[in-house]
């Protein structure tokens, strides 16, 4: 004979209360959510808010003009030329990075003598402030007695100094050229932390299939370096996006508005042209790269831990 139970009515009220540990956590988040809330949030919500109006510096009345400061922003030429450098500036930089890092993690990741000390310097760059790299840089490049100029008129390869950045096209690739300095080790060091996951069985094991260097770089560290070259391409692309000491530093978005790129021309507008409403507008025209590459990121990091 079967036995059969009525069915115990449940409160809403109990229905919907959380349980004892769900509740705690929720709890320790909270101080955690307020800051976030805070610090990215609020002035994230007031940039947006400013953006919509016609703010001046030394002016306290900020009348709503809406969409003004993006439609004279986006049927602006000045502004498309620096979509274009910022394209041309972060691109190349980034993927000539990638490539130079490659090249020296897999260099490093070698036995040599001295390794620890060349992997002690290859760091230098990365770790030197902004400001004494791009001096020193800056000095390289002088056509009154930098050493480009020097060597390249004492071998004869030129006979009037080089104005590296006076001129348009020999001005963004200087710019790209220490931007390149100073990030390379980044990549390389992460790449070197990659390697150290790749096993040797792997390697040994395409050895004894006849896999030459080639083929090995292809079939082994290749596919074991993936997931790291994805991530760090993609944190130094918001980090070049975002680059303005080395530029501004070094050419100040000059000549004209040759290496003018995003960041540079926010400060010009809204702080040497006081226009806060319509510098900030800049800044927010570059949220959705930004949040595009963000995402990008954070889904291939969830991808990778739920496969690990």
């Amino acid at each position: 004979m079967a036995l059969r139970t009525a069915a115990v009515p449940v409160s809403s009220a109990r229905r919907f209360r959380l349980p004892r540990d769900a509740t705690l956590g929720y709890l320790l988040l909270a101080p955690a959510a307020f800051l976030l809330l805070m610090l990215v949030g609020y002035p994230f919500l007031t940039a947006v808010i400013m953006s919509l109006q016609k703010k001046l510096i030394g002016q306290a009345a900020a009348p709503f003009i809406g969409l003004d400061n993006y439609i004279t922003l986006v049927t602006d030429w000045t502004f498309w030329i620096v979509v274009r450098n910022v394209l041309v500036f972060a691109g190349s930089s980034v993927a000539l990075k990638l490539v130079i890092g490659t090249a020296v993690a897999l260099a490093l990741n070698e036995s040599m003598p001295g390794r620890g000390i060349v992997r002690s310097i290859m760091i230098l760059p990365w770790a030197l402030p902004s400001l004494v790299a791009v001096l020193i840089w800056m000095w390289m490049y002088s056509d009154v007695a930098g050493v480009f100029n020097h060597v390249l008129m004492g071998t004869g390869l030129v006979e009037r100094p080089v104005l590296f950045l006076s001129d348009p096209v020999l001005a963004m690739i200087s710019v790209i050229a220490v931007n390149v300095w100073k990030g390379f080790p980044f990549f390389s060091m992460t790449l070197l932390a990659g390697l150290q996951t790749v096993g040797s069985d792997q390697y040994d094991a395409a050895k004894v299939d006849g896999a030459g260097m080639v083929a090995r770089f292809r079939h082994v560290t290749l596919p074991g370096l993936a997931p790291v070259m994805a991530v760090v391409t993609l944190l130094s692309t918001i980090f070049t996006l975002n680059d303005f000491a080395i530029i501004w530093l070094l050419t100040k978005g000059g000549p004209g508005n040759a290496t003018d790129v995003l960041a540079t021309l926010t400060y010009k507008v809204a702080i040497r042209g006081l226009e806060l409403g319509k510098g900030v507008a800049i800044s927010v025209l570059m949220l959705p790269l930004l949040i595009v590459l963000i995402v990008l990121l954070t889904r291939f990091l969830n991808k990778r831990e739920e496969a690990g």
